[in-house]
């Protein structure tokens, strides 16, 4: 809005040609104001029209321009809590069993009915061990040794009984309790869907190594060509040099710097059978590494539509990545941070043009991100909160068509608020060869949402997206103002969007307090929808009648759209219930 808006007002994008002017009852104007919107680049003519009576305004009340100089469609979410009590989660997964699973501290897996919250907590590992005093470092006393319950990924083959099995990566102590030594493992539980229990266990890969950062540690389950695969990612460990320079002494020790070593697991996203044996044709025979030279990959996604697995990871105060990953190959760190051609790394442009491959890894040579957030040089300030940097966590591919502007889009979501980043959603389009497409003035890539809600929402560790693709799950841990871990809800609703929206369908008496009469514009069978003025939708009704009475006496007074859907028209009319 511009500045000879209500004071306190606030506009809404609602659909491609309406826009919505909201102010409330305690702003009182003169009886006629001027309003002017700009929407993006395309400018609309001011609209004259009078502000509504005091009985009107004892509620929010909304005024409609048709804006049909805009083109597009926006999208409009309804905002929700589940009512459920969760403790550090990790991962957030849908199920193909229309259940939420959920990792949450101290080494449990927990399914939650994503329509009511209620929470079962299915397993508890009884050997979780969340690291020892004894094992942090006297050079950096500030940090401790990694630990805690991470990923989790489902069978492809979910539902069939035989291959029912859930796989998570939690902390373990391999040594002794005067000797500590952290590790991580990954549990493979057995499901019995009948009786809905786990029923049996086995530790199908152990001895996964940790540090003081950097852990990585999400799980990805995919079928590829009839096989079934699971994807580990595993951090580099190390605490930062330019951040924490303490840490290590000499910084040759940092494990950061076998973060290309294939001989070492930190570093690299790894590739198992589902039973933790190693793939034949992996780059190296014998070794689980799939790629290498990763920083922090905290989030793997798998295009179904073309069989590509990308990896979303943090950067060191520049260059956060996706990564679209290549068997064997090297995305470069600790010596190439981002893309190969900007040298906005000291070393970085002299590494690249004289790599050498790797002589036991056909095809070696560096990959480049598909993109880098904060492409920018390395700043010298190590005041975190100013750096451009997001620290995104997981993500998912979208491929619904229920939320048409998402279609073939990266999704995921962030943990840093910072001077100029927020705790939000990332929307990346993706072309047909699923790399990104290229961000325009008219289409910007990517987008970004709710960061509005980043004070309720928190610090956004993972996603999910409902079988209909309308709903989108996010789990926070820590960040929010409420101190409380919780799953986060957003109901897309779709925008009633019509070329002619009072053409056909009549509403009398209009304003009304109560009873009013409908005139549908023809007698097939047809649905009726009323949203209100947030795009939350209240009522629905099917039939096929020219005239329906309605009594609307129990709604609040404000603003609605009735929306009518045949199968030859769409149209919606606004009414007023005073």
């Amino acid at each position: 809005m511009v500045p000879n808006s209500p004071r306190d007002s606030r506009s809404v994008l609602f659909s491609s040609d309406m826009y919505s002017i909201i102010w409330y009852k305690d702003t009182l104007y003169r009886k006629e104001a001027v309003f002017e919107c700009k929407i993006s680049s395309a400018n609309v003519e001011s609209s004259k029209f009078d502000v509504p009576t005091p009985s009107i305004m004892k509620q929010a009340f909304l005024f409609l321009l048709l804006l049909n100089a805009f083109p597009g469609k926006s999208q409009t979410f309804v905002r929700s809590e589940l009512p459920t009590q969760v403790s550090t989660p990790w991962e957030l997964f849908y199920g193909p069993d229309s259940m939420l699973w959920v990792t949450e501290s101290n080494g449990r897996v927990s399914r939650i009915d994503p329509e009511t919250g209620d929470k079962t907590v299915i397993y508890t590992a009884p050997d979780y061990f969340g690291g020892s005093p004894l094992e942090n470092s006297a050079l950096c006393p500030n940090l401790s040794i990694g630990a805690g319950t991470l990923g989790l990924a489902l069978h492809p083959d979910f539902q069939l009984p035989d291959s029912a099995f859930i796989y998570f990566m939690y902390s373990y102590n391999s040594g002794t309790s005067g000797n500590p030594a952290t590790r991580f493992k990954i549990r493979r539980l057995k499901w019995d869907g009948n009786t809905q229990q786990v029923v049996s266990y086995q530790d199908i890969v152990t001895g996964i190594s940790t540090g003081y950062d950097h852990l990585g540690g999400r799980l990805l389950a995919v079928k590829q060509h009839t096989i079934s695969y699971l994807f580990v990612t595993i951090g580099d460990h190390g605490a930062s040099e330019t951040n924490s320079p303490q840490c290590y002494n000499p910084q040759t020790d940092n494990p950061n710097n076998f973060a290309q070593d294939p001989t070492t697991d930190n570093g690299k996203i790894h590739r198992y059978h589902m039973d933790g044996s190693i793939p034949a044709d992996n780059p190296i025979p014998g070794n689980s590494f799939f790629t290498r030279g990763h920083r922090n990959p905290q989030g793997l996604v798998y295009n179904t539509n073309l069989d590509i697995l990308y990896d979303i990871e943090h950067g060191d105060r520049t260059d956060d990545e996706i990564n679209l990953l290549e068997k064997g190959m090297n995305y470069g760190w600790k010596n190439v941070h981002g893309f190969h051609d900007d040298d906005n790394f000291p070393g970085e442009a002299a590494y690249v043009s004289n790599y050498v491959p790797h002589p036991q890894i056909a095809n070696d040579h560096l990959v480049e991100p598909i993109y880098s957030i904060c492409d920018v040089p390395t700043p010298a300030s190590g005041n975190g909160i100013s750096w451009c940097t997001v620290a995104p966590s997981d993500g998912i591919y979208y491929k619904s068509t229920a939320i048409p502007e998402w279609t073939n889009s990266i999704l995921f979501v962030t943990l840093k608020k910072g001077d100029n980043t927020d705790m939000e959603l990332y929307q990346f389009k993706l072309n047909a060869q699923g790399t990104i497409t290229p961000s325009t003035t008219q289409n910007p890539n990517p987008k970004k949402y709710f960061a509005e809600d980043q004070d309720l929402n928190g610090r956004l560790r993972d996603i999910a997206i409902s079988p209909d693709g309308k709903k989108i799950y996010l789990v926070n841990n820590g960040g929010a103002a409420s101190a409380t871990d919780k799953i986060t809800v957003y109901t897309y609703v779709e925008p009633p969007v019509v070329p002619y929206p009072n053409v056909g369908l009549k509403i009398m008496p209009n304003p009304s307090s109560g009873m009013i009469q409908i005139e549908l514009p023809e007698n097939k069978p047809y649905t009726l929808q009323i949203f209100d003025y947030r795009g939350a939708k209240l009522k629905e009704i099917n039939d096929e009648v020219l005239l329906m009475n309605l009594d609307l006496s129990s709604f609040s007074s404000g603003l609605y759209w009735f929306q009518y859907e045949s199968e030859s028209m769409k149209r919606v009319q606004n009414f007023v219930k005073e």
